[in-house]
């Protein structure tokens, strides 16, 4: 069984990290960025970034909420909101007000200042997540006692909030849209972290059923997207992906599982580079998305092949943001702006 320390989760977040980038090396061809105007959509990747969508981000707020419930329970940290509220600010909302006007400034279209501003509080392509889980943070601390104690109506009020996804979203009400629709990964990170001996028991010998089900499912929901023109229809379709991404984070906690017990050695050879994408994995995040649209933008990327040029984009943006992630984390410059000690 998982070890009840945090070092399983290493392999966890390389997987999450790896599969962000890789999810955004598929959206010039998806018709999701601005740059897809140079290229032509492709139904098949198409296909394969969404379903890495199903997983990518849901796994990443569920690690952040595993890892959480640790450091409360586990190592007494965030003793009281003043200090949650401090930490937080460091980690997420520094590093959010320094890159974000800069992203804004070369990445995206506004024409005046409050067209600037608007970008700001909704959140500027991809780091609308650091916005999102410092929202979470300071909500959630409130409500933990009982949502921990009460663990089928924390899921249940995950539920409810992810259908309220709909409403705020036609009043564009960000970062609470996100907030509503990432909650209840958050929680079932802290629920496998409390239950984990339990949940494993539980996936045992499933794992492989719960991927075919959600491949399954995911082909289902992917045929109707492509097919159905109806809006209103297509809103109720999308609710779908709650269900996927929850058998994503089942079959993927599960099948880690798998890895460490079964191939312990193969997981120690494996162990610097884990500990090495780990300490920059942060840093990957800020980074990676903004090297995928210049690298996008040159013309011999776009005369290549789409499977090339997705291979390249992804090796190209991993390595760069691991190089600079981990010179500005030799910096104490660099290692303050994402309030790492």
């Amino acid at each position: 069984m998982l070890k009840r320390d945090l070092t399983h989760m290493d392999l966890l977040r390389a997987v999450g990290i790896s599969l962000v980038v890789l999810r955004h090396s598929f959206s010039p061809f998806r018709n999701s960025w601005d740059v897809s105007k140079y290229y032509q959509y492709s139904p098949m990747a198409d296909f394969i970034g969404r379903y890495i969508s199903t997983i990518s981000m849901p796994l990443f707020v569920f690690i952040s909420g595993y890892i959480y419930y640790y450091l409360r329970n586990n190592l007494g940290k965030y003793s009281s909101y003043k200090i949650l509220l401090n930490k937080k600010s460091r980690r997420l909302i520094v590093p959010y007000l320094i890159l974000a006007p800069i992203y804004i400034y070369f990445f995206l279209d506004y024409t005046s200042i409050t067209s600037f501003l608007a970008h700001l509080w909704t959140g500027s392509g991809h780091l609308w997540f650091l916005l999102m889980m410092f929202l979470m943070f300071l909500i959630y601390y409130k409500f933990e006692t009982f949502l921990c104690n009460h663990y089928i109506i924390s899921m249940v009020i995950g539920l409810f909030l992810y259908f309220l996804i709909i409403p705020t979203s036609f009043f564009d009400l960000q970062p609470i849209t996100k907030l509503c629709k990432y909650f209840v990964f958050f929680q079932m990170g802290n629920l496998f972290n409390k239950y984990s001996l339990t949940i494993l028991s539980y996936l045992k010998n499933k794992v492989l059923l719960i991927y075919f089900m959600h491949l399954t499912l995911f082909g289902i929901y992917f045929y109707l997207y492509q097919t159905i023109e109806n809006k209103y229809i297509m809103v109720i379709v999308k609710q779908i992906n709650l269900v996927l991404s929850i058998l994503a984070l089942c079959f993927v906690y599960g099948f880690l599982n798998v890895i460490i017990t079964r191939y312990p050695s193969f997981v120690s050879k494996l162990k610097p580079s884990i500990r090495f994408i780990n300490y920059n994995s942060y840093y990957i995040y800020l980074i990676h998305q903004p090297i995928l649209k210049v690298f996008f933008t040159f013309i011999f990327v776009q005369h290549m092949q789409i499977s090339s040029a997705i291979i390249l984009a992804f090796i190209v943006s991993m390595s760069f943001s691991i190089l600079l992630g981990s010179l500005l984390m030799k910096q104490k410059l660099g290692r303050a702006l994402i309030g790492s000690n």
